[in-house]
This record gives C-alpha cells, sequence and structure tokens, in this order.
C-alpha cells in the first residue's frame, strides 16, 4: 500500500510554525493549523496582512515529488504569471525547499476567498471552474518533465490497483457496485488511456482544491501534491466526478464544466464518450480510499470521509443512469 497514506501526518505545533517562518524566511506572522489528510499546512498572517502558507510534508514524501511540485509552480509562475495558483517562495538561503525535524518544508503565496465547498454550486462557478482548468492545463502542456514515478492511489489510470481494498467495504452490494465500476473501467477504459498522449496534470480539482471570489466564480487553483503524468481527459474526470448531480441526470451538471473547458482547449468525441466512465471510477476510487484510511487513522475520519457520502450517491446516481453492464 501507498506508505505516505499510511504515515501519520507530521505533528508541529503553532509556535513552531511561526519559529520556522521567521528563521527561515524572515516573516513574523501569526499561525493557525489548517487542516489536511497527510501533510500539516499551517495559514501564516503578518501585521501589515500578507498571508502564506507553511506546508510540512509527510515524512514518507520523497525529495524528488517536492522538488517536481516546486518546479511546475516556479513554471507556471514564469508562464502564465497572473494564474490563480499558489508561487513557492525561497528561503533566505535561496532554497526552495529544506527539511525540519525530519520533513520536507516550503512556504507558498495564499490564495485569499472561500474554499469551493464553501459556496453554492452555480453554473458560474462551473463554466469559470472549466476556463481556469483550461488554463491551468494549457501551462502544464509546456512543461517537459515527467512526474516522479510512484505509487499514487488516486491516479484513476492505475485505479485496478485498489481492487485489494474492495474487503474493506462492509456492505455486499457496495462492494458489487465498486466491482463492477472497476471491471467496466479497465475494459472500456484502460485500454484507450494506455495508449492515448500524456502530459502533467493537477489530478486533485476537489471542492477543497478550488478557491472562489464573492460572486462565486473560481479565483485560485491550489494543492499540487497529487500530480502525475496522464491523459488530459483523466484530469477532466477528476474534476467533473466533484460536480456530479444525484438524480436522473447525474452528469448534467459535470458537462457545463467540461463544455466551458473544451471551449478553451477542445476535447476529442472520443474522449467525450468515455469521460462517464472515468468519472464513475474516480467517484469508486473515492469511496475505496477513504473507507481503508478512515479505518487506519480514525481520529482523523471525518476530514477522510469529507467527500465520501457524495461520493457514493453520485456513483449510484450514474449506475442507475447507465448500467454497468
Amino acid at each position: 500500500m501507498n506508505s505516505v497514506l499510511q504515515t501519520a501526518a507530521p505533528a508541529f505545533s503553532i509556535d513552531e510554525a511561526q519559529s520556522i517562518a521567521n528563521r527561515r524566511y524572515g516573516i513574523e506572522a501569526a499561525a493557525r493549523q489548517l487542516t489536511s489528510e497527510r501533510d500539516q499546512n499551517f495559514h501564516l498572517r503578518t501585521r501589515d496582512g500578507a498571508e502564506f502558507v507553511l506546508k510540512i510534508a509527510n515524512a514518507s514524501e520523497s525529495e524528488a515529488v517536492i522538488a517536481f511540485q516546486n518546479a511546475v509552480m516556479r513554471h507556471l509562475e514564469a508562464h502564465d504569471p497572473t494564474l490563480p495558483a499558489p508561487h513557492v517562495l525561497p528561503t533566505r538561503d535561496g532554497a526552495f525547499h529544506f527539511v525540519e525535524r525530519g520533513h520536507l518544508t516550503r512556504m507558498l503565496t495564499f490564495r485569499a476567498g472561500r474554499l469551493m465547498h464553501q459556496g453554492e454550486r452555480t453554473s458560474l462557478l462551473r463554466r469559470s471552474l472549466g476556463r481556469a482548468h483550461a488554463r491551468l492545463s494549457k501551462a502544464l502542456s509546456s512543461f517537459a518533465a515527467e512526474a516522479p514515478p510512484g505509487d499514487l492511489f488516486w491516479d484513476v489510470q492505475h485505479a485496478q490497483q485498489l481492487r485489494p481494498l474492495l474487503k474493506h467495504i462492509a456492505s455486499t452490494e457496495r462492494a458489487s457496485v465498486l466491482r463492477a465500476t472497476l471491471d467496466r473501467f479497465e475494459a472500456k477504459a484502460l485500454p484507450w488511456l494506455e495508449r492515448a498522449p500524456r502530459q502533467v496534470i493537477h489530478n486533485d480539482l476537489n471542492p477543497h482544491n478550488v478557491v472562489i471570489d464573492d460572486e462565486g466564480a473560481v479565483s485560485g487553483v491550489i494543492d499540487f501534491g497529487d500530480m502525475v503524468s496522464a491523459p488530459l481527459i483523466c484530469d477532466v474526470a477528476v474534476a467533473a466526478a466533484y460536480h456530479v448531480r444525484q438524480d436522473e441526470t447525474p452528469m448534467a451538471d459535470a458537462l457545463e464544466y467540461v463544455d466551458a473547458f473544451s471551449a478553451e482547449r477542445a476535447l476529442t468525441a472520443e474522449e467525450i464518450s468515455l469521460l462517464p466512465i472515468i468519472v464513475a471510477m474516480r467517484l469508486a476510487m473515492t469511496v475505496l480510499i477513504t473507507n481503508w484510511r478512515a479505518n487506519l487513522y480514525p481520529d482523523n475520519r471525518a476530514y477522510i470521509l469529507r467527500n465520501e457520502p457524495n461520493a457514493w450517491r453520485g456513483l449510484v446516481a450514474m449506475t442507475e443512469a447507465e448500467p454497468l453492464t
């Protein structure tokens, strides 16, 4: 199993976070801890109102992964400076990451606003997300390096590796739906994905990684911790999965986002036809992984399972709209 997902998050205090910011960056700021699944993040605010995020990585995270994420953010800043994404800051010594008490640590700029899960799901939100995501994907398409090899469980193109997690699903009915979703994905989508062109993708545009402004439009895309090299449609499917409705037309809202994305960066007819299969697989992944991890870390159960109920209900709606045969 993925070691990062099985290793407990760091446990730094607020005083330690403030000390790191001062020592490493010359920033005097008040800190508060942000919720996180496998890392530890602190929001920092200076007296003059400047805001930052101190990110302390899971002890199992490799330096290659952190360096890759930093390189991507620096690439985005250089190639699309006004893209609403965080920038990684150098320390006093010019380093973009360092080791603090055994944990890789760095500082990012902060994207102010509400997280998407705190706002209303509107047409404006979905269309602005499609445009922002297309812009992000264009900038990432010119990033030449491949993502470091690894066993990231949240990579939908390797969803078949999750079959062992079915044993953690207590409900026979749920396990049957999840198994059928895996079967259909492997038969109909995986062969195409294995031969499709790939690029670096964000891979995690969930409601906790999208910032919105007072009008409800997207004003920030954050958290580059799950990036992989994959076909572009995988990234679109991940984002679309969080807009699946729980009624007889489950993909209606998701397709509004997809249309806005495709208007800026066209998707092929074959990609569109595979989209529901990959979206369903992403929803099934959420159910499988979060239930497994919630059992591993019961103290963080509420946060880990924050997206699970909607994922399950969305998967059921998609299954009823298009039976898994």
